[in-house]
């Protein structure tokens, strides 16, 4: 019988030989277009479904409607003591926008000197196909896996909409899950393992129209009474989160992380202590000469963990009753709680081991400041953390890449943590 670390090698060594296999994969999925808006994932989804039952590997497609097809797949029973762990992943990409600014076709999925390019290379296709090869690896080797390990493959994520994984985990397709890895980007040896909440809404606040001739004599300006909304605002930034001392190392972890890596320099990690607040869009008036009787103001604010959503919203209600201001609020787009997964959980530690061992000794878990289907997965008591190959500064942008090395590390780290998270049957 084959030993722990046997298995190991040789589940290692398989990924190194069909490397080029692997990147070939992730090609195909990168040339297959699943922009989203307007997300129609039929296409895509029948891809991976059909990659993977030609590897002998059976898959369902769970159709929640208008195009948003889901892809699972189960290997293993979970057992009494045993342990279920999720491969997940989500297959909709952000549209590739001008074409003329890319510097190569934005559907390549070739790999030029060491680069996988195209849209979604980065977020999240080569994630997704490390996924799919590492099932693929252990299928044909035989690999005796103890426990469950599951595969889900999602749409729906890039615009937060309600029929990806939000809908899938409500079908019950993955309960019993004790554990997650979900692909998307992350640095090198940085995994991701929680993030700050999401909180969207929109302002509508109404004035007295006039002749703009009389103004600020005559009439109420709804853009003026805006303008000081949006500055008042600004003192969301001031709330101070409550943080246990275990947060509070994770987060001074996670802003020296952030301001040796990320690239925007000294003092971006404070955004792990405090709210965010983006004033994304402003419409008001009807005409240049009438005093504005309307005025609509769009904000994300993000939510610090030791925070709330209904913290900041009660402070956002406190803030313009302090400057006379009454308006409608609307809650819109991404709306999550902060969440996160302990660095001391199972699968986190199982993961941070194998990058330690397969990249950096100095490999640990950050948090992040966007949002994901990690916070899904997390509210209905899934534990994950978020890993995948990326060149960070090309997600969302033109010239999408990844390096074809880290999309191979990337497969060898999900490997060996379902190795060592789920061990080997007797």
């Amino acid at each position: 019988m084959s030993t722990a670390s046997s298995w190991e090698t040789q589940v290692l060594q398989a990924i190194d030989e069909s490397s080029e296999e692997l990147l070939k994969l992730a090609g195909l999925l990168i040339q297959t277009p699943s922009e989203n808006p307007e997300g129609d994932c039929t296409e895509i989804a029948r891809v991976i479904s059909e990659y993977l039952g030609s590897a002998g590997i059976d898959t369902e497609l769970h159709d929640a409607g208008e195009g948003r097809v889901s892809v699972v797949s189960h290997r293993g029973e979970k057992g009494e003591g045993d342990r279920h762990l999720v491969f997940a992943g989500h297959h909709d990409v952000v549209p590739v926008g001008d074409t003329a600014r890319w510097d190569f076709p934005p559907f390549a999925g070739d790999v030029v000197d060491g680069w996988l390019r195209g849209r979604g290379a980065s977020d999240m296709k080569a994630g997704l196909a490390g996924l799919m090869h590492t099932l693929v690896v252990f299928d044909r080797l035989g690999v005796p896996l103890k426990g469950k390990l599951s595969f889900a493959s999602v749409p729906d994520e890039e615009t937060g909409g309600p029929l990806g994984a939000h809908w899938l985990l409500d079908q019950g397709v993955l309960d019993g899950a004790t554990g997650g890895i979900i692909a998307e980007p992350a640095e090198r040896d940085h995994p991701t393992i929680g993030q700050k909440g999401s909180n969207w809404f929109r302002l509508t606040i109404q004035g007295t129209p006039g002749h703009g001739s009389l103004q600020p004599l005559h009439g109420v300006s709804a853009n003026l009474l805006g303008a000081r909304a949006i500055i008042a605002l600004q003192k969301l930034w001031d709330m101070v989160p409550e943080q246990s001392d275990d947060l509070k190392q994770l987060i001074a972890d996670s802003k020296a992380y952030a301001e040796e890596r990320e690239g925007y320099g000294p003092g971006i990690g404070d955004v792990f202590e405090h709210v965010t607040i983006n004033v994304g869009k402003i419409t008001g008036g009807t005409s240049t000469n009438v005093v504005a009787d309307t005025c609509v103001i769009e904000f994300d604010t993000r939510v610090p963990l030791g925070l709330t959503r209904a913290q900041v919203n009660e402070r956002v209600l406190e803030i313009l009753a302090e400057e006379g201001i009454e308006a409608e609020i609307e809650f819109l787009g991404f709306m999550s709680e902060p969440n996160w997964t302990p660095p001391t959980d199972p699968i986190v530690e199982t993961l941070v081991d194998a990058l330690r061992d397969l990249s950096d000794p100095a490999a640990q878990g950050v948090l992040q400041w966007a949002s994901s289907d990690a916070r899904t997965f997390r509210s209905h008591g899934i534990p994950v953390l978020q890993y995948g190959p990326a060149d960070l500064k090309t997600i969302h942008s033109f010239n999408e890449r990844a390096l074809a090395a880290d999309v191979v590390l990337a497969a060898k780290v999900y490997a060996l943590t379902a190795l060592r998270y789920l061990g080997l049957a007797d």
